[in-house]
């Protein structure tokens, strides 16, 4: 009996490895930010935030790249859990200051020591040489699915 895994290993092998290998590194740092209190994804906003304090939430969804909707409501979250403030800013009050607070400082130089030991562990059995032509092949599939436009 044929698998639908084994069909689409077969059709797409590129794309079946590629998505197995991001499926493992999620699940990865899913489970270290797990154990910092965070969400994956809430980390890059954690990381942002600390280099740009009082930022926006405008700014931060044009620095990030992902959509408003899933900003706030990760914000939201964050707030509720006690990793970032909002406050008003004083020469405008319709626009909303985004700030970490202690617990958000606090996590900061783990989230970064994750993502080194993430990355450690992803390419343990790689060379330097090899760890570098990985990166240069994927940013040519990325750069070939990004111009390419689906024909109907």
């Amino acid at each position: 009996m044929t698998t639908g895994r084994q069909i689409a290993a077969g059709s797409g092998p590129v794309g079946y490895a590629l998505a197995h290998a991001t499926r493992a590194h999620r699940s990865v740092l899913q489970r270290r930010m797990a154990q910092l209190g965070l969400h994956l994804g809430q980390e890059l906003l954690i990381v942002d935030i600390h280099h740009n304090p009082d930022t926006t939430q405008a700014e931060l969804v044009q620095r990030i790249g992902l959509e408003q909707p899933t900003i706030a409501k990760a914000l939201t979250r964050m707030e509720r859990t006690g990793f970032i403030q909002r406050t008003a800013d004083p020469g405008d009050r319709r626009v909303t200051r985004l700030r970490l607070t202690e617990r958000g400082e606090a996590v900061v130089a783990a989230v970064t020591a994750e993502w080194a030991e993430t990355e450690a562990q992803a390419t343990a059995g790689l060379t330097d040489a090899e760890a570098r032509q990985l990166i240069r092949l994927l940013t040519t599939v990325r750069d070939s699915l990004e111009q390419s436009t689906p024909s109907r």
